[in-house]
């Protein structure tokens, strides 16, 4: 199990390194295969006083709070900010959503994240939270594998998923 911004996974996958990963998607990459997982709402944190944010000029130059290239939620954050035509203050990497979470409620900037994700931090009732207008405004999480390479085990990941999630289709290849 290995965790990193999508980009970072899907090199992994097409180099041979992962068998799977979980990445946003979706995603048409020759030699990959996947299944959509979960729909997420993605939602822009900021200090709790924070006026409402109903485009990125109203948080235009402020620090933003990220994961490192390669991270497709940073890849979102960075277009709903030209979008809108508005200026991104400085990317500060930060490798964990609590960490993020923290420097938000210090008021150092603002923060993108799944709103899933929010809610099961500790501290979350501490930054107002706004929505993102479309196309911004949702991800869908995709598992991801080399075409022809899923095992019994991946299987058996994927079953187990589509229990849970009941929306989660099973392609006919992933069961081969």
């Amino acid at each position: 199990m290995q965790s990193g911004p999508s980009g970072e996974l899907l090199e992994g996958l097409l180099s041979g390194r992962l068998d799977a990963a979980l990445v946003d998607g979706p995603l048409e990459f020759a030699g990959l295969d996947g299944v959509p997982l979960c729909d997420e709402r993605l939602v822009l944190i900021t200090e709790a006083d924070h006026p409402p944010v109903r485009s990125a000029l109203d948080v235009e130059g402020r620090s933003v709070f990220t994961f490192r290239q390669g991270c497709s939620y940073r890849m979102r954050l960075e277009a709903w900010f030209v979008h809108d035509h508005a200026a991104m203050g400085r990317a500060m990497e930060i490798e964990s959503y609590p960490g993020m979470l923290a420097c938000v409620i210090a008021g150092s900037g603002v923060a993108l994240m799944s709103e899933s994700m929010l809610a099961s931090l500790p501290g979350r009732e501490s930054v107002a939270v706004h929505p993102l207008a479309e196309p911004f405004d949702s991800a869908t999480t995709w598992l991801m594998w080399r075409k022809g390479m899923v095992g019994a085990n991946l299987n058996a990941w994927i079953e187990q998923q589509q229990k849970v999630f009941a929306s989660v289709p099973i392609p006919a290849q992933a069961i081969a």
